[in-house]
């Protein structure tokens, strides 16, 4: 056991914090390596169908890696948010970050030029934030939600690089603007005196 307990009503799918969650001394964070793993080993099957998985190429996924990392750090730094730093201290908060479960319903590569293909569906993934004191190692919150980036429409959606890169981006910036709304939330609510009580991580 960790210690967590599930948060009620959370903005994301799932959610667990310390029961006296307190970030009053937290301003600056270090995020570690993204880790990546498929739902099942990638089997193509018919592009498309919901059994297919196929396999990033390399480049892919360290694209993928770097694209997540750039939002999360963008939301947490921007308009004088956190530091980011390299090195743990009693001020930083450690973030590992996981994306599992990952499914991919084409290989995007073999759709361009004529190769022509629309979908509803790209694809799934989970992401899972975990929350650590970068001294100590104690977890003080998780947070998981699974999506699927493929934009919101009523018609399908043709299966181009550039769309997928900018779904899939849009979608990492909402967890990373979602991640600060929490975290601006529970440190204001400590620095205004609930720090007592602790606040969980809605």
């Amino acid at each position: 056991m960790d210690g967590l307990y599930p948060v009620d009503n959370s903005v994301l799918q799932y959610a667990e914090a310390k029961r006296e969650l307190d970030l009053a001394r937290y301003d600056a964070f270090i995020l570690g390596p993204v880790d990546v793993a498929y739902q099942k080993d990638p089997t193509p099957r018919s592009p498309g169908s919901p059994e297919a998985n196929f396999a990033l190429t390399p480049r892919q996924m360290q694209t993928l890696k770097e694209t997540f990392r750039e939002e999360i750090e963008r939301a947490l730094t921007e308009d004088e948010g956190y530091a980011l730093v390299t090195e743990p201290g009693p001020n930083v908060l450690r973030l590992d970050a996981f994306l599992i479960d990952l499914v991919v319903r084409f290989d995007t590569e073999a759709t361009a030029g004529r190769n022509r293909a629309f979908t509803d569906s790209y694809g799934e993934v989970t992401m899972i934030l975990e929350l650590h004191d970068s001294q100590s190692g104690e977890i003080l919150a998780r947070v998981a939600d699974r999506r699927d980036p493929t934009r919101g429409t009523y018609e399908l959606v043709e299966v181009r690089p550039t769309f997928v890169r900018s779904d899939v981006t849009s979608m990492f910036r909402h967890w990373g603007t979602t991640l600060r709304e929490r975290l601006d939330a529970v440190r204001a609510a400590n620095l205004g005196g609930g720090a007592g009580g602790g606040t969980p991580l809605p």
